[in-house]
């Protein structure tokens, strides 16, 4: 594991205390914890909006979210991407 350092607003640190307490972890672990959901959401958050620019396809957008295909299709679904038949066709022909 690599060592970062960083310095946070004042006002992150009262949250950053709750979750430590709640999660009964000490502060790297909390912080570790976090960075790592900031991290996956942000992998999902961005597979799916090139997904929607129809620059990559369904199974690249899968593969960059660390998901598997059927999730990535849920999500597409949750968010009405509106990511069909055609459109999953189209992509297979340009990929």
């Amino acid at each position: 594991m690599k060592v970062i350092t960083s310095r946070i607003p004042e006002k992150y640190i009262k949250d950053l205390e709750k979750i430590q307490e709640e999660e009964k972890v000490d502060r790297a672990e909390a912080v570790r914890r976090l960075l790592t959901k900031a991290i996956s959401e942000w992998k999902k958050e961005r597979a799916l909006e090139l997904l929607k620019d129809h620059k990559i396809t369904i199974r690249k957008a899968a593969s960059m979210a660390d998901v598997t295909y059927v999730e990535m299709l849920e999500l597409a679904k949750k968010l009405d991407i509106g990511y069909d038949l055609e459109e999953l066709e189209r992509d297979l022909e340009r990929f």
